[in-house]
């Protein structure tokens, strides 16, 4: 599913949390060939640091013909080492992107501008959880008729397991601001294997 999902997409994003813990590929390899598109995603990664191996398979998959350019996004603030970092990771393939960061985060709004500025019209956000908790407290500050939607669809996958810390956890803050979270529109709920994924979307307010 996560790969018919990737292809309806033009990018694919990830934290660095989820590429260095499980050095995705980020493409649609599981679609059987017959049916997989001739576009693949582009890889974004968010990387404040510029920590990305550059024996990675994203860069690899780049280097080899297997996949897209990879786009990092790293802190335009100054930190050791990132000039040697960024020599590295630009000799190994990558495109690097320079955002501000905001309480120690990357500022998801000006990561979402760049990319719009680059083309990308429609963006998978994969994880993990620092990422997708970054998003949705955007769409939750962004709850508005008079302010862009950053988050339009969420695709819950449910396991019959218990994950403890590991899991995503999303807080809406102290109960006087629970008016501000976007309403939630069911749209599909299914069965597959043992998982349930339900999709719903995000209204805007009224």
């Amino acid at each position: 599913m996560t790969h018919w999902m990737r292809s309806m997409h033009d990018a694919i994003l990830v934290g660095i949390g989820t590429a260095l813990n499980d050095n995705p590929q980020l493409n649609t390899r599981l679609i059987p060939e017959v049916s997989r598109p001739s576009k693949l995603p582009r890889p974004i990664i968010l990387d404040a640091h510029l920590r990305l191996p550059i024996d990675c398979k994203l860069l690899s998959n780049f280097r080899q013909g297997r996949g897209l350019q990879p786009w990092i996004f790293c802190s335009s603030s100054d930190f050791p080492e990132m000039s040697n970092r960024q020599c590295t990771l630009l000799e190994a393939g990558a495109v690097i992107f320079y955002v501000s960061c905001e309480n120690g985060f990357l500022s998801i709004p000006q990561v979402l501008e760049e990319l719009y500025n680059q083309g990308i019209r429609s963006l998978m956000v994969e994880g993990g959880a620092t990422v997708i908790n970054s998003f949705l407290e955007c769409a939750r500050q962004s709850h508005g008729v008079t302010v862009p939607s950053m988050v339009d669809t969420i695709i819950i996958t449910t396991a019959p397991m218990f994950v403890g810390n590991g899991g995503v956890e999303y807080k809406v803050g102290c109960a006087e601001r629970v008016g501000e979270v976007p309403t939630l529109q069911h749209i599909r709920t299914a069965l597959m294997g043992t998982d349930t994924v339900t999709a719903v979307r995000i209204l805007r307010g009224q």
